[in-house]
């Protein structure tokens, strides 16, 4: 399991609301696997506030103050048993300098806010962008999210045909490293709702429970999500090798759930269709 292991969390970090969710979830991911937190302050390089426009004058010292006090206030909740480094990058986006800056420290997953939606993951655009490209798993974390201190339990997403799929390995991986339990979630919505239970099929002991309903909202509405719980889901098929991409069931899930999603790269060596 040790292409599975966290040892370096990043987390994206502006200063907002959706900034401090996704630094709350860092923080709980870094301290339960004993992990590495980076947190990363992208300066977009194309910010008209970066250029100097009469009469105002240069203002690259305000913009440059403005990220170190950002810093600070990330600094200022990072409890001191979590080892943590802040890396200030300039890009011409956001998404571009998580991207780059991820393959640079070398980190296992990086986390992201969600923005709106009190209890519920929505995309920004910036979030929308790592979720079609980056080469890491990628955390969102829920509008509002202060819930918890550690993960409690780690919850893969897998489907009654292939319950063995990479998000297993990886849930399992996870659980073991973050002493979090273990359950697998199977979602079927209409007349999928009627299908195979994969408890049956399973070869852990970890629980598997099936998410049935008319819609997947209403799928997603029957279970009694943990509070400190993750839920990790498999990339589409479209996704280029180790490297995610919503798919659109990932995407109607992450709409209506209220813990964070973790949505994994897709494995080298893995052929197995997702959970979508």
């Amino acid at each position: 399991m040790a292409e599975h292991s966290l040892n370096r969390v990043a987390v994206g970090f502006g200063g907002d609301e959706r900034s401090h969710d996704a630094l709350a979830l860092a923080i709980a991911l870094a301290r339960s696997a004993g992990a590495t937190l980076d947190v990363i302050l992208v300066l977009k390089e194309d910010d008209p506030f970066n250029q100097a426009y009469p009469p105002v004058g240069n203002v690259q010292g305000i913009i440059a103050e403005q990220a170190q006090q950002w810093i600070r206030e990330a600094q200022a909740v990072i409890p001191a048993e979590v080892t943590h480094h802040s890396h200030v990058r300039p890009a011409r986006s956001v998404a571009e300098g998580l991207v780059d800056a991820v393959k640079e420290l070398g980190s296992d997953v990086l986390v992201t806010g969600s923005g709106i939606g009190f209890g519920r993951i929505m995309t920004h655009p910036a979030v929308t962008a790592l979720l079609h490209s980056a080469p890491v798993p990628v955390a969102l974390a829920p509008a509002g999210y202060r819930a918890t201190t550690r993960i409690t339990d780690v919850m893969g997403a897998v489907s009654a045909a292939h319950p063995q799929h990479q998000v297993a390995e990886t849930s399992e991986g996870w659980a073991a490293q973050l002493g979090a339990a273990l359950s697998f979630v199977t979602f079927q919505e209409g007349d999928a709702a009627s299908a195979g239970n994969p408890e049956s099929r399973g070869t852990t002991t970890a629980k598997h429970l099936v998410a049935s309903g008319k819609t997947l909202r209403h799928a997603v509405d029957t279970v009694d999500w943990p509070q400190g719980a993750i839920l990790l889901i498999g990339s589409s098929p479209l996704a280029r090798r180790r490297h995610i991409f919503l798919g659109m069931t990932a995407a109607r899930v992450l709409s209506h759930l209220p813990i964070p999603m973790v949505l994994l790269p897709r494995d080298l060596d893995s052929s197995a269709p997702d959970a979508r």
